[in-house]
C-alpha cells in the first residue's frame, strides 16, 4: 500500500511537472518569437518617427506590463488562488499575441504588446508559485533546471519556425501565439489548486521577509535580463548590418543561444552543488562576457554562432539560479508576491534593455555595444566575488 501510494504520488508529480513545463514555454518565447521579424518590421514602418527604436520596443514592451502587473498577480494568487489567474492569463496571452498579425499601426501594435505582457505576468507568476507549492526544496532545484531547459528548447523551436515563416511575411510569426489556447485543455487535468499552502503559511507564522537577499536577487535578475535581451533586440540588426538578410539565418543565431541555454540549465544543478548563488551568477556573467566579446571582435557569421553558443550556456546558468534563489528564501505566506517581484525585475530588465543599450549603439555602433557589454559583465562578475555583501550574502559562496 505504501509503495502504491508513493507510485501514485510520483506519477502525479511527474504529470504536474509536465504541465507546468508546457506553460513555461509561454514566458520566454512570448518575446523571442518576433525577433527574426524585427529588421523587416523596421523597414515596413520606416516612415514612422524613431521607427527602429519603436520596433525594438515591440520585442520588450510586454516586459513593462509584466513589471507592473506581476506583483499584483502575486497578491491576487496569494489571496484568491492560483488556477483562475493561470487560465485567464493564457487566454489573454493568445488574444493579444495574435492581434499583432492584424494591426497595421505601429502604436497600436505596441499597445497590444502591453496587453500581452499582462497575460505573461499572470502565467509566469502563477507558474513559479505553483512550483513552490507543489514541490519540496530538492525537487524545486531539479524543476528550476528543467524549467529553464524547456523554456530554452521551446524558444529555440519557435524562433526557428518564426525565422522560416518571417521570410514569407514578417507578420506570420504573430500567429504562433495561438498555441497558448491549445495548451489550456492539455494541462488543466493535471493541475490542482494547492491545499498545502495554508498549512505552510500557518506554520511559518510571521517569518520575516529577507529583504536584503530578495533585493539582491531582484537586482541581479534585472541586470541579467538587460544583458541577455541584447541577443534578441540587437543581434539581428548587427548580423544584417554585416550583410546577412535571411530571416532564417537571423533566427538561427538567436535560436542557438536558446539551444545552449538549455544545455546550461541541465548543468546548473551540478555547477550549483558546491557553490552559492552568487558564484553561479559570476560564472554565468564571465561566459556571457566571452561570447559578447567575440561578437564584438569578429565579422564572421560562423564565429557569431560560436559566440551565441557560449552566451547561451551562461544564460542557462542564471535563469534557474534566479528562480531557485527566490523560492528558497521566500516565506510560504508570501511566495506569490516574491515570485511576482522576480518576474517584475526580470521583465523590467527586458524592457529596459534596448533603452539602456541604444545610446551605446549610437556612440560606438552595434558591434561596439557588445564590447561595452562584455566589459560590464566582467565587472559585475568581479563585484560578486569581492563585495558579495552588496547582494545579500556574506561571501560569493553564500546566498
Amino acid at each position: 500500500m505504501v509503495d502504491e501510494a508513493a507510485a501514485r504520488a510520483g506519477r502525479r508529480d511527474a504529470a504536474r511537472k509536465a504541465a507546468l513545463l508546457s506553460v513555461a514555454t509561454l514566458t520566454v518565447s512570448s518575446t523571442m518569437v518576433i525577433a527574426p521579424s524585427l529588421p523587416a518590421m523596421a523597414s515596413a514602418y520606416a516612415g514612422t518617427p524613431n521607427a527602429e527604436l519603436l520596433v525594438k520596443l515591440t520585442l520588450t514592451m510586454p516586459a513593462i506590463a509584466i513589471a507592473i502587473f506581476a506583483p499584483m498577480a502575486g497578491w491576487v494568487i496569494d489571496r484568491y488562488g492560483r488556477l483562475p489567474m493561470l487560465y485567464a492569463s493564457m487566454v489573454l496571452f493568445g488574444v493579444a499575441g495574435v492581434s499583432g498579425y492584424f494591426l497595421d499601426d505601429l502604436y497600436l501594435l505596441l499597445a497590444s504588446r502591453l496587453v500581452l505582457g499582462m497575460g505573461i505576468a499572470g502565467s509566469m507568476t502563477t507558474l513559479n508559485t505553483l512550483a513552490g507549492d507543489y514541490f519540496t526544496s530538492e525537487s524545486r532545484g531539479n524543476f528550476a533546471g528543467l524549467q529553464s531547459m524547456v523554456m530554452s528548447f521551446g524558444a529555440m523551436l519557435l524562433v526557428g519556425v518564426a525565422g522560416f515563416i518571417a521570410d514569407y511575411d514578417w507578420r506570420y510569426p504573430f500567429l504562433l501565439y495561438a498555441y497558448s489556447w491549445l495548451l489550456i485543455p492539455l494541462v488543466a487535468p493535471f493541475l490542482t489548486e494547492p491545499t498545502r499552502i495554508e498549512r505552510d503559511a500557518a506554520a511559518a507564522g510571521n517569518e520575516p521577509l529577507p529583504v536584503k537577499e530578495l533585493a539582491g536577487a531582484y537586482v541581479l535578475g534585472w541586470f541579467s535580463a538587460v544583458m541577455f535581451y541584447m541577443v534578441a533586440s540587437q543581434l539581428p540588426f548587427l548580423i544584417r548590418e554585416r550583410g546577412i538578410e535571411s530571416g532564417l539565418l537571423l533566427g538561427l543565431a538567436v535560436g542557438l543561444v536558446q539551444l545552449f541555454a538549455a544545455g546550461g540549465s541541465i548543468m546548473h544543478a551540478r555547477v550549483k552543488r558546491n557553490r552559492g548563488f552568487l558564484a553561479v551568477y559570476a560564472i554565468a556573467f564571465v561566459l556571457m562576457a566571452a561570447g559578447y566579446g567575440l561578437i564584438w571582435l569578429t565579422t564572421s557569421y560562423a564565429v557569431v554562432l560560436i559566440s551565441a553558443a557560449i552566451v547561451g550556456i551562461g544564460v542557462g546558468f542564471f535563469f534557474p539560479n534566479s528562480t531557485l534563489w527566490v523560492l528558497m528564501i521566500a516565506p510560504p505566506r508570501m511566495r506569490g508576491r516574491c515570485a511576482g517581484g522576480l518576474s517584475a525585475s526580470l521583465n523590467f530588465g527586458q524592457f529596459a534593455s534596448p533603452i539602456v543599450v541604444q545610446p551605446i549603439v549610437a556612440a560606438v555602433g552595434l558591434g561596439g555595444a557588445f564590447g561595452v557589454s562584455a566589459g560590464t559583465l566582467l565587472g559585475m562578475a568581479v563585484a560578486l566575488w569581492i563585495a558579495p555583501s552588496l547582494f545579500g550574502a556574506r561571501n560569493a559562496k553564500g546566498g
